[in-house]
C-alpha cells in the first residue's frame, strides 16, 4: 500500500497537484453553482456550457446527465394542437435553420409530388418519436458493482451532508474546522457502514486531497487522456452536492471544494475495487463490461418508411424510398425537437412584436402625480399597469437592487447579507440603526425579538431531544393544538392574530439607513448620479419619487428566497429602496447632481416602498421621514396603490389553484392574503413562472398593454445614451440576470427529474437550509419545485428561451455585442434571442451571428390588439401525469 507522500513536495509533484485542480476545473465547467435556499439565486443549470451552442450543450446535457434541454416531442404535439404553434411556424424555422433541405425540389412519392418542406412538417408531425436522451458517462463502480455505487452515493452524502449542516442537527463533526477532507479522512475509518477491509485501506490515504485523487486514479487504472471525463462523470453521479460544493469553493472559509468532494468519492471507490480488480483494472474491466446504453438511432430509411406508412403511401420504389431518406437526414432526429422549439417561441415572440408594433399609448404633458420605479420583475408590469390606469402616474422599470451593490445589516445584527445580483460583488456595508432618540423604542423590540426567537429555537430543539416532545405535549399542547387547526383552517386570521402579537411584543422602532458610515461622500454621489442615469431619470421629476423593491410573503416553504428579489440576491427589496432614496435626499448629494447637470427640485422627496407579490400589498418605507409637506401626497398614493393591488389580485386570481373564480378586486385580495398565511399552501403565488422575454426600450412602448406578467420591463431612452453605456450596463447585469431566472423555470420544466426538485410535499430540509432531499439519501435537489411550475394540469410556466427586445441603433448594439463576451455566448450560441429596431416606426430585426435579418412573421395572431392569457395552455392529464417528477 503507498505511503504518506514527503512533506517537502518536488517540482514534478507540485506541477502534478496543480494540473489535478486544473483538471477538477474543467471537468466542473457543466455545473453551476447553487446558493443555499436562505439565498437561493436562480441560475442557469447549463451555464459552464454558454460557450457552445445550445445544441452542443443538449448532447453534452444527455451524455452527463441523462438530460433532455427541450420540451420532449409529445409535448410540442400537444402545444401544436393548443394552437400553441401553427404549421407555418414551423415552415419558417425550417426555412430559417435548414434552407438546403427546402432547396431540393418536389419529392414524388407514389404518383403524387410533394414539396420538401411539406414532408419534414409531416415528419415533425407524425415521424418516429425521439427516444429520451441515456446517461453516457459512468464511474467503474456503476459499471462493475451497482450496490457499491449506491454505497459510495450514500456515504458522500452522509459525510457532506454532516459536514456542511448549519446547526440542524444535535451532532457537529468532529475536527470539521480542520476543513472536510482531513475531518473525513480522520471519521471515516471508523464508519461502520463502509466494509472492514474498505475502512482498513483508507487509514493510509494522503494527507492532501490532490494526492488522494492521483493515487485512486491510478489504482483504478484511469488513463490520462480519460481523467477528465472520469471526474466529469463523479460529478455526474450526485449534481446536486456537487454544484453546491462549487459554491462552497468560492468561500474562503468553507474548507471544502470539489477538490476535497471528489477526493473523499474516489479514493473510496478505489478501496473498495481494490480487491475484486486488484492493480489497476477496474476502470479496464469497467470499461469492457459497460453496456452502451445509448438508445439505436433510427436509420433515415427506417423513419421513411415510418413516414411513409403514416401518410398512406404505399406504391414508392427503392429511388423514391431512398430520395425520402436523404430528405429526413437533413432534419436529424435529434434536432427535431430543436425545430419545434423554435416555432414555439417564434410563435409568442411574434404576437408580442405585433402587439407593441399596434399599440397607440395615450400622449399626455401634464406633470405626474408621482413617479413609481418599480423592479424590472415580470410580477411588477402588472402592478404598473393597474396603478397608471388610476391616474397619470408615471412608473419605470429599473433593477431591483436600484443599482446599490451593498451588503446589509438590519437592527438584530447578525450575517450581513449580499443585497445585489449573483455575478456582482457587494460594495458597501450598510446598516439599519434607530433613528436619533428612539434607542429605548429599538431595544424594546429588539428584546421582543430574541424572546420570540429564543421560543422558537427551544420549540425546535424540544421536538428533535428523545424524551422532550412528551413533555412538551403535556405542557404545551393545549395551546399548540388550536394555533395548528388556526393556521390550518383559518389562514388569514390566524395570520392576522400573529402579526397583532408580534407588533405588542416587539413593535417596529423607526429606524432608518446609516449611509454617511456606508459611503464617502464621493461614493454617495456617484452611485446617486449611477441610479438617475441608468433609468433614465434626469429631469422632469414629481414631487414623489418612490423607489419601490419587492418581497414575498409564504408560510412554511423552503423556497421563500425563489420568490423574492432575484437582482437583491434572492431577498427583499425594501433595503435597498431605502438606500437609494436615502443618498437621493441627501442635500450634499443632490448639490453634486446640480453641478452635473441634473437639477432635482427641492419639493422632489425620494420614497421607499416594497410590493409584497403574493398578497399585491405596498407598503411606503420609513414613513417617520417623510416631510410634513408631502404626507397628502404620499396618502393619495397609499390609496392608490391600495386599488391597483386589488385588481391586480383579482387578475391573479384567474391562474392560481382553489382561488375564486373571478372574484371582485376585495374578495381577491382577502384570498391572497389567506394563501400568504396558509401553511399548507404549495402555490401560494407563481413567482416569475411564465417569463418569456426582456424588453429594454421607453415606457411608452408598454404603457396599458397588458403582457400578463411574462415580460421584463426595464427602462431605457436610447437618446440619452450616445455612448451605450447605460444599454451596455443593461444588457450585461440585469439582462444576464433575466436570463438566469429564464433558465431556471426552463430547464426544470422540461425536465424535472434533471433540474428540478420534485414535489413539495416530499421535501426535506437538509443541513439547517442547506438545500432539500426527498428522503434522507437523496442527492440535493436543484432548480424548482415542481409546484412552481404546474398545477399537474395546466403548465403554468411555458418553457421558453429568454427574448430580448430592445429598442436602440443596431450598429450600438453590434458593438457592444463584439466586446462582451456574455453577450456572445447568449446571443451567438440561441440561448438567448435577441431583436431590435432604432425607432417605432421602424420593423423590428432578428440578430443572427452573421447580421440582423428582418423579423418575418409566420402568421398574424387572429387578434392582434391582444396577447393570449398563459391560462390557455393545458396539457392533457396524460402527459402532465407523465411530466411529474417521481
Amino acid at each position: 500500500m503507498t505511503t504518506s507522500p514527503a512533506t517537502d513536495v518536488t517540482a514534478d509533484v507540485a506541477t502534478q497537484l496543480a494540473a489535478v485542480r486544473t483538471e477538477i476545473a474543467d471537468a466542473a465547467g457543466f455545473l453551476a453553482p447553487t446558493w443555499p435556499l436562505a439565498d437561493f439565486i436562480a441560475v442557469n443549470p447549463m451555464a459552464g456550457l454558454m460557450d457552445r451552442p445550445f445544441t452542443e450543450a443538449a448532447t453534452v446535457a444527455a451524455d452527463l446527465l441523462g438530460a433532455r434541454v427541450t420540451p420532449d416531442e409529445p409535448w410540442l404535439r400537444a402545444a401544436w394542437r393548443c394552437g400553441r404553434i401553427t404549421d407555418d411556424d414551423l415552415r419558417a424555422v425550417l426555412a430559417r435553420r435548414h434552407p438546403a433541405a427546402l432547396r431540393r425540389g418536389p419529392l414524388t412519392l407514389g404518383s403524387r409530388a410533394y414539396d420538401p418542406v411539406d414532408l419534414l412538417v409531416a415528419d415533425l408531425h407524425q415521424g418516429v418519436t425521439s427516444p429520451p436522451p441515456r446517461r453516457q458517462a459512468g464511474t467503474a463502480a456503476e459499471a462493475l458493482d451497482p450496490d457499491l455505487a449506491a454505497l459510495l452515493n450514500t456515504h458522500t452524502i452522509q459525510w457532506c451532508g454532516a459536514y456542511l449542516d448549519d446547526g440542524q442537527s444535535t451532532w457537529r463533526m468532529p475536527g470539521r474546522d480542520r476543513g472536510f477532507y482531513p475531518a473525513w479522512r480522520t471519521l471515516a475509518t471508523h464508519d461502520a457502514t463502509l466494509p472492514r477491509p474498505v475502512r482498513a485501506r483508507l487509514r493510509h490515504l494522503p494527507e492532501r486531497a490532490e494526492h488522494a485523487i492521483v493515487q485512486a486514479l491510478t489504482a483504478l487504472g484511469v488513463p490520462d487522456n480519460q481523467r477528465t471525463r472520469y471526474l466529469q462523470a463523479h460529478l455526474a453521479c450526485l449534481p446536486g452536492f456537487a454544484a453546491h460544493i462549487r459554491w462552497q469553493g468560492q468561500r474562503p472559509d468553507s474548507g471544502i471544494d470539489l477538490v476535497d468532494y471528489l477526493a473523499l468519492r474516489l479514493a473510496t471507490e478505489a478501496a473498495a475495487l481494490a480487491s475484486a480488480h486488484p492493480h489497476g483494472t477496474a476502470w479496464a474491466s469497467a470499461s469492457a463490461s459497460r453496456i452502451d446504453t445509448r438508445q439505436a438511432t433510427v436509420a433515415p430509411a427506417a423513419r421513411a418508411d415510418h413516414l411513409l406508412g403514416a401518410l398512406e403511401v404505399t406504391d414508392t420504389d427503392a429511388a423514391q424510398r431512398t430520395a425520402l431518406a436523404a430528405l429526413l437526414d437533413h432534419l436529424p432526429l435529434e434536432q427535431r425537437a430543436l425545430v419545434w422549439l423554435d416555432a414555439y417561441e417564434d410563435h409568442y415572440r411574434g404576437q408580442l412584436l405585433r402587439t407593441l408594433d399596434r399599440h397607440q399609448p395615450e400622449q399626455t404633458d401634464a406633470p405626474p402625480r408621482a413617479q413609481v420605479v418599480c423592479c424590472i420583475d415580470p410580477r411588477s408590469e402588472g402592478l404598473r399597469r393597474h396603478l397608471e390606469a388610476l391616474g397619470n402616474y408615471q412608473t419605470l422599470g429599473f433593477a431591483g437592487f436600484f443599482a446599490v451593490a451593498m451588503r446589509y445589516r438590519d437592527l438584530a445584527g447578525g450575517a450581513a447579507r449580499a443585497q445585489c445580483p449573483g455575478p456582482i460583488t457587494p460594495q458597501y456595508a450598510v446598516t439599519e440603526k434607530p433613528v436619533a432618540g428612539r434607542q429605548r423604542a429599538a431595544e424594546r423590540s429588539l428584546a421582543g425579538r430574541r424572546a420570540g426567537a429564543a421560543a422558537d429555537h427551544a420549540l425546535h430543539a424540544a421536538k428533535d431531544d428523545l424524551l422532550a416532545p412528551f413533555v412538551l405535549a403535556e405542557s404545551a399542547g393545549w395551546l399548540a393544538g388550536p394555533l395548528a387547526a388556526a393556521k390550518t383552517f383559518a389562514p388569514r386570521a390566524a395570520g392576522a392574530t400573529r402579526a397583532w402579537w408580534a407588533r405588542r411584543i416587539a413593535p417596529d422602532p423607526p429606524t432608518e439607513i446609516s449611509i454617511t458610515d456606508a459611503f464617502t461622500p464621493g461614493e454617495r454621489a456617484a452611485t446617486a448620479e449611477t441610479i438617475l442615469t441608468l433609468m433614465g431619470l434626469t429631469s422632469g421629476f414629481a414631487r414623489l419619487v418612490v423607489f419601490c423593491g419587492h418581497r414575498a410573503h409564504t408560510d412554511n416553504n423552503p423556497y421563500q428566497a425563489a420568490l423574492d428579489c432575484g437582482a437583491c440576491g434572492g431577498h427583499p427589496g425594501g433595503p435597498n429602496a431605502r438606500t437609494a432614496a436615502a443618498l437621493l435626499n441627501d442635500p450634499q448629494v443632490r448639490q453634486h447632481l446640480a453641478s452635473r447637470g441634473i437639477t432635482v427640485p427641492d419639493d422632489t422627496w425620494f420614497v421607499p416602498a416594497e410590493h409584497n407579490t403574493t398578497t399585491d400589498t405596498v407598503r411606503l418605507l420609513d414613513p417617520h421621514l417623510l416631510p410634513d409637506t408631502h404626507r397628502r401626497d404620499a396618502d393619495m398614493l397609499t390609496a392608490d396603490l391600495r386599488t391597483a393591488g386589488t385588481r391586480l389580485a383579482a387578475e391573479r386570481c384567474a391562474t392560481l389553484p382553489g382561488a375564486p373564480t373571478r372574484p371582485r378586486p376585495r374578495r381577491a385580495a382577502r384570498h391572497t392574503r389567506a394563501r400568504a398565511h396558509d401553511w399548507a399552501q404549495v402555490f401560494p403565488e407563481w413567482g416569475l413562472a411564465d417569463n418569456a422575454a426582456f424588453l429594454v426600450a421607453p415606457r411608452a412602448l408598454t404603457r396599458g398593454v397588458n403582457l400578463h406578467s411574462r415580460v421584463f420591463l426595464h427602462d431605457y431612452h436610447p437618446g440619452l445614451d450616445p455612448a451605450g453605456t447605460v444599454l451596455e450596463t443593461i444588457l450585461t447585469a440585469p439582462l444576464v440576470v433575466a436570463h438566469w431566472i429564464n433558465s431556471q423555470y426552463y430547464f426544470a420544466t422540461v425536465d424535472p427529474h434533471a433540474f428540478g426538485a420534485g414535489s413539495k410535499t416530499l421535501h426535506n430540509v437538509t443541513g439547517g437550509g442547506l438545500g432539500v432531499m426527498s428522503g434522507p439519501t437523496s442527492d440535493l435537489l436543484p432548480g424548482l419545485p415542481w409546484q412552481s411550475l404546474t398545477d399537474g394540469h395546466h403548465t403554468r410556466h411555458e418553457p421558453q428561451r429568454l427574448l430580448a427586445i430592445v429598442q436602440a441603433p443596431l450598429p450600438r448594439l453590434d458593438t457592444l455585442i463584439a466586446r462582451n463576451t456574455v453577450l456572445q455566448h447568449m446571443f451567438d450560441h440561441d440561448w438567448v434571442g435577441l431583436t431590435a429596431r432604432e425607432h417605432p416606426d421602424q420593423p423590428w430585426s432578428r440578430y443572427t451571428p452573421t447580421g440582423w435579418q428582418p423579423w418575418r412573421p409566420a402568421t398574424a395572431d387572429q387578434d392582434g390588439s391582444r396577447l393570449p392569457s398563459p391560462a390557455a395552455f393545458i396539457t392533457s392529464n396524460a402527459t402532465a401525469e407523465e411530466r411529474r417528477p417521481r
